[in-house]
């Protein structure tokens, strides 16, 4: 049997973005994993719709919470245990609510969206990056937002946590580089098929495509086709950068 081209970890993949992402590196006929929080059901029809319309059988699942450190750990022990290895990880678990940050407003909320965009993304790679440092070989890709780097009113949790995960990006690019391990971010824009705009009115929706220059939202295959261009070898001089997929939004 032919091996695969890598062996790529997926956080938050049974649907939308994360998703996308992993069909994109099916279809480049890789080993791929698909970690999810909760829904076994939904990963593994995930996993078989996947499989289905790239024809690569190489696509499995993994119960991965970000923000439980041993079930992490625990995940990344068994890939490593079946595979030998994890050459890519994306880290596209996040969530996000909206409203605005006031004292009558419960901080429960945001607290849970640091815990998850932030701390989750930093459970996963101190899981994964012993085993790339050890190689010496690894991208690591994580998905930011351009909420991240201009802020959004009523976002202001979430513009906060995926600003912490571009100045992660941007340290651990530094730290890892010479270990021949890259560390990247991809921070999207507006995208349809992620359920990220579902919560916005439509006349909003209206104001922020006159914002975008190129007229329209985006799609989860062109977020996925950055996540994958900078987990690939055309990127190996490319670390420590967030590569914004807006349309010219910003």
């Amino acid at each position: 049997m032919e091996a695969k081209k890598n062996v790529v970890l997926v956080t938050g993949a049974s649907k939308s973005l994360g998703k996308a992402i992993a069909e994109h590196f099916a279809e480049s006929g890789d080993q791929v994993i698909l970690g999810y929080r909760s829904s076994l059901e939904e990963a593994a029809q995930a996993v078989e719709e996947i499989k289905a319309k790239t024809g690569n059988e190489a696509v499995s699942f993994v119960k991965l919470d970000v923000i439980d450190r041993q079930q992490v750990q625990d995940a990344v022990k068994e890939i490593i245990g079946q595979f030998g290895r994890i050459d890519v990880l994306v880290n596209n678990a996040g969530v996000s609510y909206g409203g605005a940050l006031i004292p009558s407003n419960p901080l429960e909320k945001w607290e849970e969206i640091v815990q998850i965009n932030v701390m989750g993304t930093i459970n996963c790679i101190h899981a994964v990056s012993f085993h790339m440092l050890l190689e010496q070989k690894g991208a690591i890709v994580n998905i930011a937002s351009v909420a991240g780097l201009i802020g959004v009113d009523r976002l202001s949790a979430y513009s906060a946590s995926k600003a912490g995960v571009v100045g992660l990006t941007r340290s651990l690019g530094k730290e890892y580089a010479p270990y021949n391990v890259r560390v990247n971010a991809v921070a999207p824009g507006y995208t349809e098929d992620t359920g990220m705009v579902d919560r916005i009115p439509e006349d909003q929706m209206n104001n922020f495509r006159k914002r975008i220059a190129m007229g329209r939202l985006g799609t989860a295959k062109e977020v996925a086709e950055a996540v994958s261009f900078l987990a690939s070898d055309k990127a190996s001089y490319i670390t420590g950068q967030t590569l914004v997929v807006d349309g010219g939004f910003m």
